[in-house]
């Protein structure tokens, strides 16, 4: 997977200011081997939305001559021909969650299972479809992912997806 230098120069000032990056949304699903199509590039960082967060996030990349916008759960970064949306940490992201991580450069890709949870928090129509195809991965670890299924509140969706598309999750 090649990494647009306007990504990898928003991953540096992140990285720079003291975050753990995460690539999050499909280009984390290609890591995996299933292709979405997509234009732009989904970042998570381990920190809350804060106002010290926001200020030193927005004024570095601002200062680079990006296009910063605000969001509730983040950042919209317009680099011209590529767009990155930078969430602030979800729910999930904990200790757990980062060591089942793997490193891919200077990013951390989410195990299978995690991205399987943040989907499911999502809901969005595409998210779902995503969730039916990690689920047909092989070598789930189902015990862990029914754990952060019910941790997370999303437990009755990941069982009827999973009964939808044939897969038995004990619960």
């Amino acid at each position: 997977m090649e990494v647009p230098r306007e990504v990898l120069l928003v991953v540096s000032v992140l990285r720079k200011l003291g975050f753990r990056v995460f690539l999050i949304g499909a280009r984390a699903l290609a890591f995996y081997g299933i292709v979405r199509e997509t234009g732009d590039w989904d970042l998570t960082i381990d920190r809350p939305f804060s106002v010290e967060v926001r200020d030193a996030v927005t004024r570095e990349l601002r200062g680079l001559g990006f296009s910063v916008q605000w969001r509730r759960w983040g950042f919209y970064v317009d680099a011209g021909a590529v767009h990155a949306y930078i969430n602030c940490m979800p729910l999930t992201l904990d200790e757990e969650f980062i060591s089942r991580s793997r490193a891919l450069g200077d990013v951390l890709i989410p195990s299978i299972e995690d991205l399987i949870i943040l989907k499911l928090m999502s809901g969005e129509d595409k998210d779902v479809e995503d969730v039916k195809r990690l689920l047909k991965l092989p070598n789930l670890d189902l015990p862990y992912l029914l754990r952060r299924s019910r941790d997370a509140g999303v437990d009755k969706d990941l069982l009827r997806i999973a009964r939808k598309i044939g897969l038995r999750i004990d619960g």
